[in-house]
């Protein structure tokens, strides 16, 4: 078995468009994804974060100084509330 590294490229129709060099025989051949721009992935996700009509929500908040512990103390409240919701 031969190895080589070939930069491609996948399209927005989830296609593979990589260029063959003329030296490599026709023939079955085994591919291996190595996503090399995990850095991209992370910027789209936080772009659709920062997107959410909520993202920032208690950012000028003087009195939340630990947001995670902040929103559990609400998810507790809300779960425990005694007016039969739940």
């Amino acid at each position: 078995m031969d190895a080589m590294v070939l930069n491609g490229e996948i399209t927005s129709r989830r296609e593979l468009v990589v260029q063959i060099p003329s030296s490599i025989a026709p023939g079955a051949v085994q591919v291996i994804l190595l996503r090399t721009s995990a850095q991209k992935f992370a910027r789209r996700r936080a772009r659709r974060k920062i997107a959410h009509p909520a993202f920032g929500l208690w950012a000028k908040r003087d009195d939340i100084t630990d947001s995670a512990s902040f929103a559990a103390e609400l998810r507790q409240r809300l779960e425990s509330r005694g007016d039969g919701s739940r």
